[in-house]
């Protein structure tokens, strides 16, 4: 046969043969397994449902979307490795991590990739005050966070001794030093401010610290199985204090590992997207598949969602035409109408304060 020939035959037959297009790949990285799995869950359903109503209404520029999931454990070494992996891979949204050392850690790679990084829950302010071009946040910033704990402390404990006792991961570090910074700035001094390892669990010395200085309230910037472990210690030594707590706590991890000493714990998180009768179609497409999506699962949702009205208005998946589109336009999306700043900070709602109240988690009124 003669070269050509066979384009001849589809051109005489009125038949136009092109190249098969690849899919666009896109990936959802986080804790899926250890001890932060329950909140990993959450973002791959997030972004895993994404995925599908895209692809239901013919996919993204004509193309497929696919979805590949990777565990970093929310340790910043393995999310380093994961980012490079991603980078060979090719994929065009890296919507993770969860924890900030890991969202940081694994950035600039993303960027050296040409991959646009929007994570649904790191909240370090470092994470989009560095300038990257990449990267992209729907959740809050722990400024934010911090101000909306210490604004909840001072109003509704002004008389109450307040400790802060915080882990060593750049999150709950960073939390810790927002708080204080506004709990001073509005005349409130805490009776300490303390550091333990984040696989501490014995808190012996600080309950002792509690115990002197008669604190009656205590922020805790850290992840449930620290909190569980600490309320079931203050229990058995007959430490009494209300805890207070930052967005970690909101899972069902906390509530299975504290049990009935969850209850009355105050948790600062962003607005519930599900309370939202924009989203009701999508709460029960969830509820029908035995899925509840709490916490992280919108915000995962609404990365990949956002980002796809990106790709299409930048006519590409091309990094820095999308990155322009996120920062130029505004999107609608399960979080409502949003859009970002230059910085890759998200304009929605920021941090309302939650409370474990039979099981549930109940914005406190």
């Amino acid at each position: 046969m003669k070269p050509g020939y066979p384009l001849l035959l589809a051109v005489a037959m009125n038949v136009w043969v092109w190249p098969a297009r690849a899919d666009i790949t896109v990936a959802v990285i986080g804790p899926m397994s250890g001890q932060h799995q329950a909140m990993g869950t959450q973002l791959a359903k997030g972004a895993e449902m994404a995925v599908e109503v895209i692809n239901s209404a013919g996919g993204l520029l004509g193309q497929k979307v696919r979805v590949v999931v990777k565990d970093d454990q929310c340790d910043p070494k393995i999310a380093a490795g994961v980012a490079e992996e991603l980078g060979k891979l090719k994929v065009a949204l890296a919507d993770g991590h969860l924890c900030s050392g890991a969202s940081i850690a694994a950035s600039d790679i993303y960027r050296r990739h040409g991959i646009i990084q929007i994570t649904p829950a790191s909240t370090a302010t470092e994470f989009t005050d560095r300038g990257l071009p990449n990267v992209f946040r729907t959740c809050g910033r722990d400024d934010m966070q911090g101000f909306v704990v210490a604004e909840h402390i001072l109003r509704t404990f002004r008389t109450r001794k307040v400790g802060i006792l915080h882990d060593d991961t750049a999150f709950s570090r960073g939390l810790a030093k927002q708080t204080q910074r506004f709990l001073n700035r509005g005349g409130m001094q805490e009776a300490f401010m303390l550091e333990f390892p984040e696989k501490q669990r014995d808190f012996s010395g600080a309950l002792d610290r509690i115990r002197r200085e008669k604190v009656q309230v205590l922020f805790f910037p850290s992840y449930a199985e620290q909190a569980a472990a600490i309320l079931k210690q203050a229990k058995q030594k007959a430490v009494q204090f209300r805890l207070v707590a930052g967005d970690p706590l909101m899972n069902e991890a906390f509530g299975n590992a504290a049990g009935p000493l969850a209850e009355g714990v105050q948790i600062t998180f962003p607005p519930d997207p599900s309370d939202d009768r924009r989203n009701k179609a999508l709460t029960a497409k969830y509820m029908e598949r035995g899925y509840k999506p709490t916490a992280f699962t919108f915000y995962s949702y609404a990365a990949v969602q956002i980002w796809a009205q990106a790709v299409t208005r930048a006519g590409g998946t091309e990094m820095n035409k999308v990155a322009a589109a996120l920062r130029q336009e505004r999107f609608d999306s399960v979080l409502g109408k949003v859009g970002f700043d230059t910085k890759g900070d998200i304009s929605a709602p920021g941090f309302v304060v939650y409370t474990f109240d039979q099981g549930r988690f109940e914005y406190l009124r």
